[in-house]
């Protein structure tokens, strides 16, 4: 008898907030300068596969935006904050 496997879940995506917070962790491990070298480069890889996933949360942020912001002719109308309903 063949059981079928399911593929292992991934865990739940992590708020970009939790990755910033992870990151400064890792950035400050590593400038104490007291870590082995092998603990450096895993802490290091982390930190980039920290960085890479929170530049992805912010490029889906900025693209969320861009759809709030489109007109209804389809172009975009970049607008500083705050003065998306006020009045000129």
């Amino acid at each position: 008898m063949s059981r079928d496997k399911k593929p292992p879940q991934e865990p739940p995506a992590e708020p970009y907030d939790q990755l910033v917070e992870r990151l400064e962790k890792l950035v400050d491990q590593l400038e104490t300068g007291k870590l082995p070298l092998e603990k450096s480069l895993e802490t290091f890889a982390e930190g980039v596969k920290l960085a890479r996933e929170a530049g992805r949360k912010l490029d889906e942020a900025e693209r969320q935006v861009e759809q709030l912001l489109r007109t209804d002719d389809g172009s975009v109308a970049a607008r500083p904050l705050g003065q998306e309903g006020e009045g000129a």
